[in-house]
């Protein structure tokens, strides 16, 4: 397919917090996320894209480009694809790592390192002789996305539990996770019990943030290890044998709080990086993507 201003594209960026959607007349949308979990959970997303659709007014879609925190395998994308081509009427779906969208966005198909810091995290990087880019970190909250959101809620609150237990330095987190989850003593129970557990946890974050700036020193030593992981990640992702600084750009939603202390945790090794505002977000990268090839990340699903 090449690319022509006929064919109507809609653009996807599907994260745990929020699916965003965006229509290439204009229209958009915003729905709450989904962790994935469990086997109905392609089914969920599929259905959670759909519902941002309709929100965004259910305009004609020719094609869409569905960048997802986690990409299942090959049966799986198909089927998603399926799924999503059916209610929207789509003859070609193309599904990806939310980092390969994230990347082509930032960059506008050009190289460097785009480190996406949102609930969980991704890091997509390209060198400049690159076809495609590569995916470093995440891998989920069970076993990864450290310096996330939900890495930093988590540790904010499993603080704030250690404090009240008596097993752990007194902290400001105690209140601060009392105001948002209730009485400290019931919070296991409630969050254990919740549906959205990974969403609850990562909105706790900022609190943690506010806490390390007004001075709490338990706050304060979980994001300076979320900054160490972010700038080690960074690090690893800088492509191997660089002549010139690497772009760098560092985006989501908390990646923009925690940008300037990566940055500066980075510049200990002068002219590596050349930190960048993004020239776009991951849903201009998925428009960017709408027409090209299978390979290189990408699995495309095609009517018949």
């Amino acid at each position: 397919m090449t690319p022509d201003a006929a064919i109507r594209v809609l653009a996807v960026d599907g994260g745990q917090s929020a699916v965003r959607v965006r229509h290439s007349s204009g229209g958009a949308a915003e729905v709450p996320g989904i962790s994935w979990h469990g086997p109905r959970t392609l089914e969920a997303t599929a259905a959670a894209i759909v519902e941002a659709w309709r929100v965004a007014g259910a305009p004609l879609v020719h094609a869409a480009v569905l960048g997802l925190t986690t990409v299942p395998d090959e049966e799986g994308c198909a089927h998603l694809a399926g799924l999503v081509a059916e209610e929207l009427g789509a003859d070609r779906i193309v599904v990806c790592d939310d980092g390969v969208t994230t990347h082509a966005g930032a960059f506008a198909g050009d190289w460097g390192v785009a480190l996406s810091v949102g609930t969980g995290v991704a890091c997509a990087t390209r060198g400049p002789a690159d076809a495609a880019p590569v995916l470093l970190g995440g891998h989920g909250y069970l076993l990864g996305d450290e310096g996330g959101a939900y890495w930093i809620g988590r540790g904010g609150v499993a603080a704030a539990l250690r404090a009240a237990d008596g097993r752990g330095p007194s902290s400001t987190l105690v209140s601060a996770a009392e105001s948002r989850f209730g009485a400290v003593r019931g919070i296991p129970i409630r969050l254990h019990s919740s549906e959205r557990a990974v969403d609850e946890i990562a909105h706790f974050a900022p609190e943690v943030l506010a806490a390390a700036r007004a001075g709490d020193p338990v706050a304060a030593a979980i994001v300076d290890e979320a900054v160490d992981e972010l700038a080690l990640l960074a690090r690893v992702a800088r492509p191997a044998g660089a002549q010139v600084a690497t772009p760098l750009v560092i985006l989501g939603r908390l990646g923009a709080d925690l940008a300037p202390q990566v940055v500066d945790r980075l510049n200990a090794d002068p002219g590596a990086f050349d930190a960048r505002v993004p020239l776009g977000d991951a849903l201009d990268g998925a428009m960017l993507l709408a027409h090209s090839p299978a390979g290189n990340g990408l699995h495309v699903w095609t009517r018949g």
